[in-house]
């Protein structure tokens, strides 16, 4: 490793990607193995509904959009989908250990890659 690249791997050390929209898509897609189509149409299967929702979690809990409406409108659904969806995964989230394994791989996701 030259000066150089030593230098720039200890200055970004510590440096937070910004986590966006199109980070949380594809960390989910990654995790759920369901593409971005899936996440914004409207099929109804259990492992894209659970994507879809952890989708529209990340966002309010990342801070990426602030309203319910912006939410709902990545997915092609309405405001109270959104939070109907964001509060179950909530839910889940404090209550459920499996379910915040998952929340905790796409969190490593979001900030590892």
């Amino acid at each position: 490793m030259t000066d150089l690249e030593y230098f720039i791997n200890e200055t970004l050390q510590g440096i937070s990607v910004p986590v966006t929209n199109e980070r949380i898509l594809s960390a989910v897609c990654s995790h759920f193995k369901v593409s971005e189509e899936a996440i914004k149409g409207r099929n109804r299967g259990k492992n894209r509904v659970l994507a879809r929702h952890f989708y529209m979690f990340l966002l309010k809990d990342k801070g990426v959009f602030k309203t319910l409406r912006e939410i709902g409108e990545t997915t092609n659904r309405d405001h109270a989908t959104a939070l109907y969806a964001i509060d179950k995964l909530k839910y889940w989230v404090e209550n459920y250990q499996d379910i915040k394994e998952i929340y905790n791989k796409i969190n490593q996701k979001l900030y590892n890659n």
